[in-house]
């Protein structure tokens, strides 16, 4: 496959190709995170790893020590399937005026509140200093509110 540059559309085909299921995706993860040997905390040493059939986990050559490539990102403990959450990174990032945890909804057919909770996550992460261009970003989405004075959650507001 060619490199594609920064700007560069990246075609939907062309997703579902490179990422047709969890294995492709979760061999992708790792081989970004780590493009050669892993080192295994637990033999002390770089060694390959191979991965586990039917798991999210790769073992050791060495000591069968278990790793999972997905601990400490945004995919860990997560029952969502990989090509779920690849999938809502890819609509996330390539719509240019954002995309509602509604719309991933209907997209990808799992409920609102996990919708919600990937469509946060990568939102946080995208605008972790160093990891984008979109740091210093903040998403608003616009509020009327007509009715008598009222506090809501801490601020005042006035009848228009």
């Amino acid at each position: 496959m060619t490199k594609k540059s920064p700007m560069q559309k990246y075609t939907l085909k062309e997703f579902q190709k490179r990422f047709p299921d969890d294995d492709a995706c979760l061999e992708w993860l790792r081989r970004k995170l780590y493009p050669e040997k892993i080192f295994c905390i637990y033999c002390q040493k770089s060694t390959k790893h191979y991965k586990i059939r039917g798991r999210k986990v790769y073992t050791c050559d060495e000591c069968s020590h278990h790793f999972s490539p997905t601990a400490g990102t945004i995919f860990h403990k997560s029952p969502t399937r990989l090509t779920i959450w690849f999938y809502t990174i890819y609509l996330i990032s390539q719509t240019r005026g954002g995309i509602s945890a509604k719309q991933i909804q209907r997209e990808t057919g799992v409920t609102y509140k996990t919708a919600w909770r990937m469509c946060n996550e990568i939102r946080k992460r995208l605008g972790t200093k160093g990891v984008t261009s979109f740091a210093g970003q903040i998403e608003a989405e616009e509020s009327y509110f007509v009715g008598k004075n009222k506090a809501v959650n801490g601020i005042s507001v006035k009848k228009t």
